[in-house]
């Protein structure tokens, strides 16, 4: 029973689960051998030669050794035929493995469409997983680096893993090229250093331009959750807003999972009071029927403009009720953590008309990121993320500095370095000094609970 559904099952992660369960015994060894057959079904064959090399460490012995080892040889040889390389390094097990695999599906569907391109060189992909032996790790990168000469590396996820793999990188002369890590300005690592995320500083300049120079906002409040991704958005957010001579009348943090907003909220419109907000008595024996302790004794106007909330969705959808609550109407902002289905369908109110920044807007009107998206559905048949489409560009711009005849990592670089109007799924790109990639990004608003595309 259990032979007939390894053998016969599509499903990835049940079988991803049976061969942890069961790495060095029955049926983990039937688990190995369905995940290399729908890898090489998929064309996944940087994927199936992992499994392979895996399976045959943990099964020596196996009756499949040798059928498994010539397929092993095959997949490698036709790996060689490629006239070029991108390598790949990312989390491929562990916590980090979902995302890291939200990425590389991004970088597979770019190297597939050069391939199905009529005339482009022929560009394979390395995959090394980053957690697979982190002893070993520096060894296997430095060997990949000087052995296969990959044109660009796409890689790591996290900032922690970004100074050593930039070190190593700029002494061989290929770019790296970070898909998600937040680290600012990574120029500093060197000048083979590139980075295709949103960065704090990408959604902190365009939600304030938005407010500023699109809708005439000057006076602002912020309320941000205790966090590094709150307390660096909160600031660059503020930096923004003072270098367009605006002004920020208070900031206030809390901690993710908090309810009860009316501290904060309170010391909030007693600093708007002591500088621009209006309190007007409400005359009491004008109002009609019983008093009771909700009727206002005031009217609170508030004199900011607009509130930047640059937290979860989860914490955003409480905090704008309670700001309606304590008469403080104006409009929210937001940043990417807002980007949840859940929080567009909030029955509450008051959040509709909000607007939140964010680098990809899945039901985009944008027709280059409406093809990316039929396309990534019918190859992985799910939805592309922020992190498939950071991936995505990672490889195609690669991939276009090779159609321009780049065909070592310096000549990749210098495309990348000089380029002033790269391609990017959300339109044209560059990449700034710091070695970000300057991209449109998505203003996204609430209504009626719907997302929809602002700019």
């Amino acid at each position: 029973r259990i032979r007939e559904l390894a053998n016969g099952t599509s499903d990835k992660k049940a079988l991803e689960q049976l061969r942890s369960t069961f790495p060095r015994s029955f049926p983990g060894d039937l688990a190995s051998l369905r995940l290399i057959d729908l890898y090489i079904g998929r064309g996944e064959d940087h994927q199936a030669i992992r499994q392979i090399q895996q399976f045959l460490v943990n099964f020596p012995t196996h009756p499949q050794e040798a059928k498994t080892s010539e397929l092993l040889a095959t997949l490698q040889a036709k790996q060689k035929s490629n006239q070029f390389f991108i390598a790949v390094v990312l989390p491929l097990s562990g916590k980090l493995a979902p995302f890291a695999g939200e990425v590389l599906s991004g970088i597979q569907l770019a190297v597939e469409a050069n391939r199905d391109r009529a005339g482009s060189p022929s560009v394979g992909l390395i995959v090394k997983d980053l957690e697979s032996d982190p002893a070993t790790f520096l060894d296997e990168f430095s060997e990949l680096l000087d052995t296969d000469r990959p044109l660009a590396v796409i890689g790591p996820l996290l900032s922690k893993n970004l100074p050593v793999m930039a070190e190593l990188a700029e002494r061989a002369h290929i770019p790296l090229i970070t898909p998600a890590a937040t680290f600012p300005n990574v120029r500093r690592l060197g000048n083979y250093v590139f980075n295709t995320a949103l960065t704090y500083e990408l959604q902190a300049k365009r939600i304030a331009s938005y407010a500023i120079k699109e809708q005439g906002f000057r006076r602002f409040c912020i309320l941000h959750p205790d966090t590094t991704y709150g307390r660096e958005l909160a600031r660059l957010f503020a930096q923004e807003v003072r270098q367009h001579e605006g002004e920020v009348i208070a900031v206030e943090s809390y901690k993710e999972g908090e309810v009860d907003m009316s501290g904060q909220l309170k010391r909030m419109k007693a600093e708007d009071l002591n500088r621009y907000g209006l309190s007007v008595p409400v005359d009491q024996t004008k109002l009609t029927g019983k008093l009771t302790k909700l009727d206002k004794k005031v009217f609170y106007t508030p004199g900011f403009d607009a509130i930047f909330i640059p937290g979860r969705a989860a914490d955003a959808g409480i905090i704008t009720a309670q700001l309606n609550f304590h008469d403080m109407k104006v409009p929210f902002l937001g940043a990417n953590g807002w980007n949840s289905p859940d929080f567009a369908r909030t029955d509450d109110s008051s959040i509709d008309g909000a607007v939140f920044v964010d680098g990809f807007f899945v039901d985009s009107h944008t027709p280059t990121v409406q093809d990316f998206v039929a396309r990534y559905k019918r190859r992985f048949e799910t939805s592309p993320t922020l992190f498939s489409t950071q991936g995505y560009d990672a490889a195609k711009l690669v991939l276009d500095a090779v159609r321009k005849e780049a065909s070592s990592g310096e000549a990749v670089r210098d495309y990348l370095l000089t380029q002033p109007d790269l391609s990017s799924l959300a339109g044209p790109a560059a990449f700034g000094p710091d070695g970000t990639l300057n991209r449109p990004l998505f203003l996204i608003q609430i209504k009626r609970g719907r997302f929809l595309q602002v700019n």
